[in-house]
């Protein structure tokens, strides 16, 4: 039977390769034994972390996730920073008026009532059965 050899790479079955290094030996044996009893379905292998690391890594998961939706990983850190902070300061002022709204609209519809009605606040929402037996501290003087 007749070898074919290409042009451009010699024969390799002449060669053969020289043992492993004891040290090389030595640490693929450590790793792969350590390696082995961390596996689980599908040979991967886990580290089982305690709750605090997993969710500093889903925290961290989720903003390389937002950097990559929203593009802010082509940014300077400078540029980040000021994308970031135009953020915060958007969900602060989002969670501020989620608080803070409802008792200002109850506070003007009551006014508006009392303007349109000359009743206060606690007469017209008694009359229209919108409050409840505590009245409502939000009505006009």
């Amino acid at each position: 039977m007749t070898e074919m050899q290409s042009f451009y790479t010699p024969s390799t079955s002449n060669r053969i390769s020289p043992p492993a290094p004891a040290a090389m030996n030595e640490l693929m044996n450590r790793y792969s034994s350590a390696r082995s009893s961390a596996t689980f379905k599908g040979g991967c292998t886990r580290k089982y972390r305690n709750l605090v690391q997993q969710g500093i890594d889903r925290v961290r998961l989720e903003y390389y996730r937002y950097e990559v939706t929203f593009g802010l990983y082509v940014m300077t850190p400078g540029e980040k920073f000021v994308a970031n902070t135009f953020v915060l300061v958007v969900l602060f002022l989002l969670a501020w008026a989620l608080f803070y709204f409802p008792s200002l609209l109850y506070a003007k519809l009551f006014r508006l009532l009392w303007l349109l009605t000359g009743q206060s606040g606690e007469q017209m929402g008694a009359t229209l059965g919108i409050l409840g037996e505590h009245g409502n501290s939000f009505c006009p003087a």
